[in-house]
């Protein structure tokens, strides 16, 4: 059985990315885990009675076992609700090691963070779990219709397989191929990619990248075209500092995403 984990936050109840959970787990047969994490911050800390603070928090958050309960149970899902208190991205780090895939919210309104140095992005980099980000404006999908970014990288192979049991049950594939930036793809690497594929009695169509096209439009742009409600890519190709300094594929991902992103570090 597939172990999903799902970040919900306090004031979260019916947005995207919980939908997209409950659909995937369902369609799965996977058990649900979602997951209310009692953050320790700097903003509590400095309150005047921040463990009285915290403790009203975290009851309030233990009363929602019910709702999800429900929630799980008018599905045929199997779930658990967990309360967690302690700092967020080193609960989820911990926690998201004995899960399958961690699933978030892709944009958090008013956060101010810059995409790419958020929560969830941090979490990534520690490499624990593959992760699914939901745009809040995503409609209802369960990856049915899949497309896999390539470009030879050992990253993006890692996203691939990690992605195996999602491109199993897909009904459409499409690989968009392309050269890391400033660095062409090296012939060998298609063939095993074709030959891993048809290993797994997997089919999908084959699309190369315009040559000067940049790897995130390119993205988006296909994504659009072949219709995917989800895409497939490894996420920090490069330096992780340079990505979140300068920007790259991954962080303008991160930042413009309109579909379910699937990202392995």
């Amino acid at each position: 059985m597939l172990e999903f984990l799902v970040d919900v936050r306090s004031d979260e109840r019916d947005t995207a990315h919980l939908r997209f959970a409950f659909d995937l787990a369902r369609r799965f047969g996977a058990h649900l885990t979602g997951m209310q994490v009692i953050a320790l911050d700097a903003s509590v800390i400095a309150l005047p009675e921040p463990l009285l603070v915290l403790e009203d928090e975290e009851n309030v958050a233990h009363e929602r076992h019910g709702w999800w309960a429900s929630a799980c149970r008018s599905r045929g899902i199997d779930g658990t609700w967990e309360v967690r208190r302690g700092v967020h991205r080193r609960v989820l780090v911990r926690r998201a090691s004995l899960c399958d895939v961690l699933i978030g919210r892709l944009h958090v309104p008013g956060s101010g963070i810059p995409a790419g140095t958020g929560l969830l992005a941090r979490v990534l980099m520690s490499r624990v779990s593959p992760m699914i980000l939901v745009p809040d404006e995503a409609a209802p999908s369960a990856m049915r219709r899949i497309l896999v970014a390539w470009n030879g990288s050992a990253v993006s192979a890692r996203a691939i397989r990690a992605a195996l049991p999602f491109l199993s049950r897909a009904r459409n594939i499409t690989i968009l191929a392309g050269d890391r930036e400033g660095r062409p793809r090296r012939d060998d690497a298609d063939l095993l990619l074709r030959a891993w594929l048809q290993r797994h009695a997997l089919v999908g169509d084959w699309i190369e990248m315009a040559g000067k096209a940049a790897p995130a439009e390119a993205i988006a742009g296909c994504a659009e075209t072949t219709r995917a409600d989800a895409v497939v890519m490894g996420a920090w190709g490069r330096s992780r500092l340079r990505e979140m300094a300068l920007g790259g594929t991954t962080r303008h991902m991160l930042a413009h995403g309109r579909v379910p992103i699937f990202l392995s570090a």
